[in-house]
């Protein structure tokens, strides 16, 4: 589902973009990592309320939101550096060899991360990585046209898992349940969790 918040914030916190009286913000925890995140996010997910960039930037200590698109040029020195990956669906390789310093995650559509990742040549010099999907175990605010496909906190979480440990993906995937049941009561959603 494609949403997008209202550009004043009417009724709105500015900071998890949920309504106001279902904030969720004040119950998130903050999460230390060793690895460092760089989320490049499209344009056009800036101010999508089902974005989950936004929350895990609330959480985690080591992400850097870097925008895309909209005409600016974009800076690729976020992606230089030892042991920086790219965290990609269609990588050849589910299992590099090593751990990565910094993960790099394209925060936009299918058909935008793929166009992403056309144009902007330093992604293609990084070690690539894709992660074995969990099964989903909550609804997402959006449908994902491949079944392996994961919204961002999901791919963050997936990945701190795999190469941190696992007790820090509880915490991130907790708080992304508990964002999708607000958010779809703010829609007047009536969904089944568990």
């Amino acid at each position: 589902m494609r949403s997008s918040t209202p550009r004043d914030l009417s009724g709105m916190c500015p900071h998890c973009f949920l309504r106001v009286d279902l904030c969720l913000c004040s119950e998130l925890t903050r999460i230390q990592s060793n690895l460092r995140i760089v989320i490049i996010r499209h344009v056009k997910e800036e101010r999508l309320t089902s974005n989950t960039a936004r929350l895990a930037a609330l959480m985690l200590s080591n992400v850097r939101i870097v925008p895309y698109g909209g005409g600016e040029p974009f800076d690729e020195g976020p992606l230089r550096g030892d042991d920086t990956w790219l965290l990609f669906p269609d990588a050849k390789s589910t299992a590099p060899r090593g751990r990565p310093q910094c993960l790099v995650l394209l925060d936009a559509t299918f058909r935008q991360a793929r166009r992403m990742y056309k144009k902007i040549s330093g992604l293609r010099l990084l070690q690539q990585c894709a992660l074995n999907a969990p099964e989903p175990c909550t609804p997402g605010r959006r449908r994902s046209p491949r079944s392996d496909g994961l919204s961002t906190i999901e791919a963050i979480a997936t990945a701190l898992a795999q190469f941190e440990s696992p007790e820090l993906a509880v915490p991130l995937m907790t708080a992304y349940a508990e964002f999708v049941r607000r958010a779809d009561i703010s829609r007047g959603h009536n969904r089944t969790y568990g």
